[in-house]
């Protein structure tokens, strides 16, 4: 989890972040990658929902990532769950919006 994605480098990672950012984004990176797959970053905040993001990933490896955008009422605790197509969850990051 960071502030930023710049040149495909995560900027400034941390766990909690405030909503004064306006952004924040998940970057994940897989090597290897044996054939094109695809990937989904799961947005909960407070354990609803709230984005699901489908990224594609080709072979040899790849990074990708998905961001969010921060509004006030977003505060709290948040998780992102990355999972494969089936389902499967590969990570979790654990994070918290505050003010």
């Amino acid at each position: 989890m960071c502030e930023d994605i710049k040149e495909f480098t995560p900027q400034n990672q941390a766990i909690v972040f405030s909503i004064t950012i306006g952004k924040i984004s998940c970057f994940t990176s897989f090597d290897p990658v044996p054939e094109e797959t695809f990937i989904y970053h799961n947005w909960f905040r407070k354990d609803k929902l709230s984005k699901r993001i489908k990224l594609s990933l080709q072979p040899p490896r790849w990074s990708t990532f998905s961001s969010f955008q921060l509004r006030e009422a977003d505060q709290g605790p948040w998780r992102v769950e990355i999972t494969d197509k089936d389902g499967h969850i590969l990570r979790l990051f654990r994070f918290s919006i505050t003010d």
